[in-house]
């Protein structure tokens, strides 16, 4: 320390220069190193994100729809990159639906970025991206880094011998290249405003131009990458968007591309638009003539100027003018669907013409959904076109059919469905010999849901065969120990499943009840299926069942095809019973019946007799058999 105080003052400047210029040195190391660092990041990350920018919508897109394909062909592209080290895709569960991951220990910088993937049109998110890109290039910079750190540190030490002569001058222009560097911003030139005489600093001046060259060079490219990829993605973006809202056969808006427009406003008016028996012409003249046919319809419907969308296989729609009052727009859907009537359409060298059926739904919240029922109506009505009213109460029946639906699955889960049994009456003896099963819904308080308010509903819901099983045990297995004879109704949908018709027979064997029962088919269903109805016939009067045709009278009543079906009974309809004793027509037609059936050796059963004058006149008439509520109500045995 005294040494140093009894130093020469070039000594003692040398040595403060020299420890003050180090420590600032080293300063301008730190901050160079840190901005170097920093700004190759910051770029890798860049390009880190705009990768996963180049495929995170078209993976969202696929994600929601479900192409896996799509998805790992999207990733795979990335996969070729050398820079793409790890990649992962997750569902919004966490759920892993791609993974790819490459080990590459030669790199000492790695950058992960991910993104969150949101359903088309939403902020619903459906999954999550992460890529981690190598740092390789941050290696590579860092590199030269270094090499550039050697050579400022080689200069530096040359420069130490220079000091003591040039020390003032020196202490200038190294305080400026510090400031500058201190505030160094990526993309900022650095300018230092040195004499050229100071020989000293060119070479450090010039390598901190090189660096900036380098990375505007770089940042260039960056830019130049990012404006392609989102030249790409702009395209991609319209492809996709082209392809999800446009019908692929008749480029017209679709369906999805309609309820998008219909949230632009609170309420809609809107019209369905469906083509009356277009399956014929599918099933007549092939699917292509029919493809054709929906182009040249919706050709004629943009002619127009309806604006339409195919919202279905024959379906189109098209949204109303709002303002629009009824009365006109009825006068409008009459004209266009004459106008239709008129059009001629060509499938080949013919010409047709065609009919159509129109849904219409005036200024409301779910358009669409109430066109749909006012086509329905329609249909039913068999009307060329319907205006939805929501006072008609449909939405309403839907919903209690629903619940009526889930009720009677839940009845069955249960072991709610029973049978009740009403007495069948010998005209001449007066002796109960025969039931009629009757199939009714327990209510978990007890009471009875009639087969009416139900039936109707199971056959449409495909629960109509779970009851017939259900009918069939019980009233097997409640007469396997009784004397008298039992029926069961059945229908041509029964007849014609397979698995019915086999259930029925091994249940009849195994409570051996096959010679009492009796199968009732309905004959105002008509018999559609002659072959296989009379097929059943014969398997189950093989095993000694008899065989009854329901309601006969009501419907076409063929009496050719009761001869070929050899059946036992012929059950006369309530319609023609119940005021038998006050119109004569029906006891005329009742009268034929009868003899129809006596000449061919068959026996009747008449419906509804409700009063003892009632069973007086059909026993007069030489009925064999009665059932009604005077003979006797259902009932549980």
């Amino acid at each position: 320390m005294n040494n140093f105080k009894n130093a020469k003052l070039t000594t003692k400047i040398f040595v403060a220069l020299v420890s003050g210029g180090s420590a600032l040195l080293l300063l301008l190391l730190l901050s160079t190193y840190l901005i170097v660092r920093d700004t190759t990041l910051d770029a890798e990350e860049q390009k880190a994100h705009l990768l996963l920018d180049t495929v995170d919508k078209s993976v969202a897109i696929s994600l929601f729809l479900g192409i896996t394909p799509a998805i790992e062909e999207k990733l795979n592209s990335l996969t070729k990159l050398q820079e793409v080290t790890n990649i992962l895709l997750t569902n919004e569960k966490g759920k892993v639906l791609y993974s790819y991951r490459s080990y590459d220990t030669s790199v000492s910088h790695s950058i992960s970025v991910s993104k969150t993937l949101f359903k088309p049109n939403t902020h619903d998110s459906i999954g999550n991206l992460s890529l981690t890109y190598s740092g390789k290039t941050v290696d590579e910079t860092m590199y030269y880094f270094y090499l550039l750190l050697g050579l400022m540190s080689l200069i530096s030490i040359l420069l130490l011998g220079l000091m003591t002569v040039w020390i003032k001058n020196l202490l200038l222009p190294i305080k400026q290249i510090a400031t500058k560097l201190h505030n160094y911003k990526p993309g900022e030139a650095i300018l230092f405003n040195i004499d050229s005489s100071q020989h000293e600093f060119l070479d450090i001046i010039h390598a901190f131009n090189v660096m900036q060259v380098t990375v505007k060079n770089y940042s260039d490219t960056i830019e130049t990458i990012n404006q392609n990829l989102s030249q790409t993605i702009k395209e991609k973006t319209k492809e996709l968007t082209e392809s999800l809202y446009l019908d692929a056969l008749t480029t017209l808006p679709n369906r999805l591309k309609l309820q998008e427009d219909l949230t632009l406003y609170p309420q809609n008016s809107i019209a369905i638009f469906n083509i009356d028996d277009f399956k014929e012409v599918n099933d007549f003249f092939g699917i292509d003539a029919g493809d054709d046919l929906l182009k040249q319809v919706s050709y004629w419907l943009s002619e127009m100027k309806l604006h339409p969308y195919r919202i279905g296989g024959d379906e189109f729609a098209a949204i109303l003018p709002r303002d629009m009052s009824d009365e006109t727009l009825e006068k409008e859907v009459n004209l266009l669907l004459s106008k239709f009537r008129e059009k001629h359409f060509i499938i080949g060298d013919e010409t047709f013409h065609l009919r159509a059926t129109v849904g219409i739904a005036i200024r409301s919240e779910k358009a669409l959904i109430h066109a749909d029922i006012a086509l329905n109506k329609a249909r039913d009505l068999k009307k060329s076109y319907s205006l939805y009213d929501s006072d008609e109460g449909i939405e309403e029946r839907y919903k209690t059919n629903i619940a009526m639906s889930a009720q009677i699955r839940q009845a069955l889960i249960e072991h709610r469905v029973v049978c009740q049994y009403q007495p069948i009456v010998n005209c001449k003896t007066g002796l109960t010999t025969k039931y009629e099963t009757l199939v009714r819904i327990q209510r978990e308080d007890g009471t009875l849901i009639p087969p009416n308010d139900f039936l109707p509903i199971a056959q449409k819901t495909k629960l109509y065969s779970n009851i017939t099983q259900e009918v069939i045990y019980q009233a097997c297995h409640t007469f396997k120990d009784r004397t008298e004879h039992f029926s069961i109704n059945l229908s041509n949908s029964d007849i014609i499943d397979p698995y019915i018709v086999s259930t029925i027979e091994r249940i009849l064997k195994q409570t051996k009840t096959a010679n009492r029962i009796v199968f009732e088919i309905l004959e105002s269903e008509g018999i559609e299926n002659f072959e296989e109805v009379a097929s059943f016939i014969s398997r189950m009067k093989e095993l000694g069942a008899t065989i009854a045709i329901d309601d006969f009278g009501s419907g076409y009543s063929n009496f050719e095809n009761i001869l070929k079906l050899n059946v036992d009974f012929l059950k006369i309809d309530g319609s023609l019973i119940r005021n038998i004793d006050q119109n004569s027509r029906h006891r005329i037609v009742v009268a034929s019946i009868i003899d129809f059936a006596h000449r061919i050796g068959i026996e009747t059963i008449a419906e509804f007799v409700s009063s003892e004058e009632i069973l007086t006149i059909v026993a007069d008439l030489g009925v064999t058999y009665s059932q009604g509520y005077h003979t006797g109500k259902p009932q549980f045995l």
